[in-house]
Order: structure tokens, then sequence, then C-alpha cells
């Protein structure tokens, strides 16, 4: 079968489709993923073939400027994010339709890139959520006040424009949110010990568990982060996507955590800050600058990991079963540090707006020296690690639905 994948957005958006793209070639399948140039490096890294569309948008970049003009504020955020998205799902029409000529099958993501070329073209097409929240529902009575309002908003914010471009582009209109996601299968890769199944959620709707990074042929962990790990305690692992990789927050957040860590006087592995602004800050021995790890490698080598909420590094943080301490700053984040909150595995999430040295530090200490939290977190990991693949549980799925 031919299939094509389509998502749009940063590599939290992208790797999930890396790792199911991997499960369909190893089935036998012809898989291409499409998606913003930026990523095509890290895609044919993991040996998927791949399509370039639209223009290159670093996403770091464009993620921290969207950061700073959102003052902190959800909701600000939420729509300049959907501003950004409907952009680059426009940009990239084109060369998506192009991409779906031949496939067989078109595999879309919450971005919504895809949907609107395999309906043109008469394509058959599956979705791909990763937000349970998105999921529509067999409905046996009618919504809340405040589900409505939100509905209406959302409404405004992603039917409107949405029908908008299909009119320019002569594409089927759409009703409303639901009729975005396809009729024909919605798959939810994320552990039912996580996203409780919900007998409301509707019929096409399939929970697959996680879908995990295969591991990299030939990949080694560096000598000097070996000899770190051996040098002393766990480490705590700080993973905070765009908010250390581009802008002035960059540096306010370093500042913040490496202040955090010294009060409490812990070892700690930080990615994505450059290495000459934490020496410029005064990162002491005990923190270990680090670029690009495989999350489920990293996760496992330490006590707790301090991360943004991004629905990858949650995944790989649960699975790891250590307690997480989540900064969310923009989108769905949110959702997920609430999550995380409410199964017992990590303290009361920190919103970006309201971080500093002694919040973060009191997070820490409470991750570190609450038994009953770390044994929710253990366990919890251990019923994660258990489960099926959940990419083969998908590619099995995924075979079945033509």
């Amino acid at each position: 079968m031919k299939i094509l994948i389509t998502t749009i957005g940063s590599r939290g958006d992208v790797q999930p489709y890396i790792n199911l793209a991997q499960g369909l070639m190893a089935a036998g399948h012809a898989v291409r993923l499409a998606s913003n140039p930026t990523v095509e490096a890290l895609t044919r890294a993991h040996g998927v073939n791949f399509v370039a569309v639209g223009q290159p948008v670093d996403m770091g970049l464009e993620g921290a400027r969207l950061l700073e003009k959102s003052f902190d504020n959800m909701w600000i955020g939420l729509v300049r994010v959907m501003q950004l998205g409907a952009r680059l799902v426009e940009e990239a029409y084109p060369d998506v339709l192009a991409a779906c000529r031949d496939a067989d099958l078109v595999i879309t993501s919450d971005a919504g890139s895809g949907v609107a070329e395999a309906e043109k073209l008469g394509k058959a097409w599956l979705s791909v959520t990763l937000q349970p929240a998105r999921l529509p529902l067999n409905r046996t009575k009618e919504p809340k006040p405040i589900e409505r309002a939100i509905g209406t908003l959302l409404g405004k914010l992603i039917v409107g424009p949405t029908n908008n471009f299909r009119k320019r582009v002569g594409a089927p209109l759409v009703e409303d949110i639901s009729s975005m996601l396809s009729k024909r299968m919605i798959l939810l890769p994320v552990s039912p010990g996580v996203a409780t199944p919900n007998p409301a959620w509707a019929g096409q709707v399939h929970q697959t568990g996680y879908w995990f990074a295969r591991e990299t042929a030939g990949w080694t962990a560096p000598p000097d982060l070996v000899n770190f790990f051996e040098a002393g305690e766990k480490p705590i692992a700080v993973s905070l996507g765009v908010m250390s990789t581009s802008g002035k927050k960059a540096r306010e957040s370093a500042k913040i955590v490496l202040e955090a860590l010294c009060e409490c006087n812990v070892r700690a592995i930080l990615q994505g800050w450059e290495p000459d602004l934490l020496a410029g800050l005064g990162a002491p021995a005990n923190v270990y600058c680090a670029g690009s790890l495989p999350h489920n490698w990293l996760f496992d080598q330490v006590s707790a990991v301090i991360h943004h909420g991004g629905f990858g590094t949650t995944a790989a943080g649960l699975r790891a079963g250590v307690p997480c301490i989540v900064i969310p700053h923009i989108i769905d984040q949110y959702a997920w540090a609430n999550t995380v909150y409410e199964l017992g595995v990590g303290p009361k999430f920190i919103t970006r707006g309201k971080l500093n040295p002694k919040k973060l530090a009191g997070a820490i200490r409470q991750a570190l020296g609450d038994n009953r939290m770390r044994l929710r977190a253990a366990e919890l990991g251990r019923q994660i690690r258990s489960e099926p693949d959940g990419v083969m549980q998908a590619v099995h799925l995924i075979e079945n639905c033509l």
C-alpha cells in the first residue's frame, strides 16, 4: 500500500508520525512523510522517505516569537498557534495535493494538512489526533453551557477559516470541528493508563497506546555523558522545548533553572540551551549541557524530568516511571501538564508566566522526596512499558481499514 503521512509543526508534531512510518515500512508498505522542509534531516535520519511541503519555517523561532507575543496567556497563545497552523497548511496545499495523487491512503494529523487534498482527489484518508479532547463524542445529552461556548469559540477560530480556505481550493466544506476528523478511522496514540477510554467516543475512534521511537541503529551515548552518569547520583533531566532554544525567554528560563538546581544542590542534564549561554550564566560542574538525545534512553537514567508538556516528551517521561515537573507555555501542553498532576505522578504544574527559582526548587524537592508520588510514577511507567506496541497496534488497524 502507498501511504502518505502529512503533519506540519515542530519536532514534537512530527516524531510520532516518524515512529508510525517506521512501523508501516517494517510491515512492507511504501510510506512517505510530508512536512515542513526543516524536518527533512530528522525524518531521513530515521530512514523514512520525505516530501517537503510549503516554505521552510523554523518552528523553534516561530514558537519563541509566539510565546513572547502571547504574554504567557494560554488563550492568546492558542489563537496565535491556530493562525500560524492555518497559514502553514494553506501554504503547503499545492505540494501536499501533488503528493497525494499516487497515494492509496492519506494519514492526517491535528494540523489538518492533507484532509482537503484527499477529499478533493477522492482518496481514502484517516485521522490521527494526539489530543483526547478533540475526539468526537456520541452525545446522549445536550452539552453544558461552557462546552457550547468553547465549541462556538473554536468554531470561529477553526471552522470559519478552514471553509474559507476550502472554498478557494474547491474542496468540500466542513460543518464543525468533528467533521474535520475522519469518519473512517481516528487513531489515538495514548496509553489507556493515561487517557481512560471513554464509552462516549465515536465508533471510529481506536486507542492504540503510545507510538514510541524505535532504537536508532548504531547510536551510542557520548563518552563524557556516560562518565557524568557514573560520577554521582542520578541527575534530573531538563527539556523545555522552545523555551530553551530561541528568544529572550531562553536566557530567562536557563537562569531560573540553574538557580533552582543550585538551591536544591542536584545534578542535572539540560537539553536545548547553547553551551555558551549556560557557561555565561555560571552553570556548575554538576550540570551537563546536552544536545539531542533519545528521550526513551535519557529518561530511563534520571530521577525526575522537568519538561514543557509536549506530547512526545510527556509520553517518554511517563514511560520512564519517574516524577515529571511540567512547565507548559502554549496550547495542548496545559492539558498534558494537568494530566500529569491528576495522575499523581508530578507536582502541580507551573505556567511559564509564574515560573521562578523558588517555585521550581519547591517542585524539585517534592518530585524527589514524595515517596507516594514516586511509587505512583513507577507503577504507571511499568504499566505503559508492559502494554502492546502501540505502533504495531496502529499498523494492524490501518491495514484493515480499507
